[in-house]
């Protein structure tokens, strides 16, 4: 079974790393997904402050397959009050 690292880095630099053995490419992409969601949850918040998140999957070898990216930004109508 193929293995495929994790890495998860936001504007600061890697933040976490994991290694798992997956079946295909297509079963690492959903695992990018999930570790992206955990990410954010764990960032909490904060990650509007940094507005960037960054999971790139490479393979056994340090080949790197994908990569998916999570940006967030706020825009200038944030600071308004919408309750009229």
């Amino acid at each position: 079974m193929p293995r495929f690292r994790f890495t998860i880095r936001d504007d600061r630099g890697e933040i976490g790393n994991k290694v798992v053995d997956l079946p295909s490419l297509t079963a690492a992409k959903t695992q990018a997904v999930e570790e992206a969601s955990r990410a954010l949850a764990i960032v909490d918040g904060a990650f509007w402050a940094d507005g960037h998140l960054q999971i790139e999957v490479t393979d056994g070898s340090g080949l790197s397959l994908v990569t998916l990216m999570v940006n967030g930004y706020e825009s200038s109508a944030s600071g308004k009050r919408l309750d009229g």
